[in-house]
């Protein structure tokens, strides 16, 4: 069976006083997770209370708001993001998850970049509550003039925030270049 990392888990009083060449990226805390098997962040109730939306009672109006479905739902939200920037980005899978792991773009630091993804996962959140699942949908788009279907959902992107697209092109999670060639032999240490 494979080692998987284990990340470190923060409190706020731990964040407050720790300097942040300190902190040991990625880690969890109490609004973000970290999946070592997934290799990915997944939000968590507490970060979607604290702005505002609450998954419980969202899906309570499908009769799942069972604590299984809630948990689901969190990492069917970060998945999104991650499917989302592994497609539109010229680098591997896994590069991409490396940099979001590490928080790895020039001129902004590991926390800010770690900050600025808890932004994304919010906010998808947010645009997932608001307009259900759109991959789930069929009917006519009544603004395109055309039939709706999983494929061109999929292909047209609009089960993602168009907000959150830009802040993830700031990032570099969605740039078409490859980042391959600079950062996958540290993505293949398996530390993160």
């Amino acid at each position: 069976m494979p080692k998987f990392y284990q990340a470190p888990i923060y409190t706020d009083g731990q964040l407050e006083e720790m300097d942040e060449k300190d902190l040991c990226f990625p880690y969890s805390d109490k609004y973000m997770t970290y999946n070592s098997q997934k290799r990915q962040y997944i939000p968590t109730e507490a970060l979607l209370l604290k702005h505002g939306i609450d998954l419980e009672e969202f899906l309570a109006t499908t009769d799942s708001n069972t604590p299984e479905n809630i948990q689901e739902t969190l990492e069917y939200i970060s998945d999104q993001i991650y499917s989302y920037a592994e497609k539109k980005s010229g680098s591997s899978a896994e590069t991409i998850k490396w940099i979001i792991a590490k928080g790895v773009k020039l001129g902004i630091s590991p926390y800010r970049f770690r900050c600025m993804f808890e932004e994304i996962l919010w906010k998808q959140a947010r645009f997932y509550t608001n307009n259900d699942d759109l991959t789930k949908s069929s009917g006519v788009d009544m603004e395109q003039k055309q039939w709706l279907n999983k494929g061109v959902l999929y292909n047209e992107d609009r089960h993602i925030d168009p907000k959150i697209k830009a802040i993830m092109m700031s990032l570099g999670l969605v740039w078409i270049g490859s980042y391959d060639s600079q950062f996958s032999q540290f993505a293949r240490l398996k530390d993160w």
